[in-house]
C-alpha cells in the first residue's frame, strides 16, 4: 500500500483537523459527564463510612458517630419521655437529666418545689410530638437556669 505524499499545506489541514477534532470529543465528553452539584461528593471521594455512597455520613451509617456527629445525642441516651421529640429532642433529654430542685422566695420560704426532670416529664398531660410539649419543656428549662444560673 502506497501512502499519499502530504504538501505543506495538506499537512497544515490534517494538523489542524486533528486538533480540532480532539477538542471536539474532549467537549462532548465533559458536556455529558454528570454535573457534580454543591455539597455532593462523588463515589471515588466518598469520606469512609458513608455507606449509601451519598457523598456524606448520615446517622445510621457506619461512619455515624453519635457522640461527636449531629445533635449529639445516642439513642441510649434518649430516655423515654423524650422519643418523639424531634423538634426539641436535645432540650428535652438535658430536662430529664436534672435533678430535682426548688427555689427560694423574697422572704426565704421555698416556694416551688419541683421533682427531678424525668417526673417532670412522666407527670406532663401533652407528650413528645403535641405542639404544648415544646413550651413546657422550654419553660421548665427556663425555671433551672433561673434558679442555677
Amino acid at each position: 500500500m502506497r501512502f499519499p505524499r502530504f504538501n505543506a499545506r495538506r499537512r497544515l489541514i490534517a494538523i489542524v483537523t486533528a486538533g480540532l477534532t480532539v477538542t471536539a470529543l474532549g467537549a462532548v465528553g465533559s458536556l455529558s459527564a454528570p454535573a457534580a452539584t454543591p455539597g455532593h461528593v462523588t463515589v471515588a471521594s466518598a469520606p469512609i463510612g458513608d455507606d449509601n455512597h451519598d457523598g456524606t455520613v448520615d446517622e445510621d451509617e457506619s461512619g455515624w458517630d453519635c457522640h461527636t456527629m449531629g445533635n449529639r445525642i445516642c439513642g441510649a441516651d434518649v430516655p423515654p419521655e423524650c422519643e418523639g421529640a424531634t423538634d426539641v429532642l436535645e432540650l428535652c433529654v438535658r430536662v430529664a437529666s436534672r435533678p430535682p430542685f426548688g427555689w427560694l422566695g423574697p422572704d426565704g420560704e421555698v416556694e416551688g418545689d419541683l421533682p427531678d426532670g424525668r417526673t417532670l416529664l412522666q407527670d406532663l398531660w401533652v407528650k413528645p410530638g403535641d405542639p404544648e410539649f415544646a413550651d413546657f419543656v422550654a419553660a421548665y428549662d427556663a425555671d433551672w437556669r433561673r434558679v442555677h444560673p
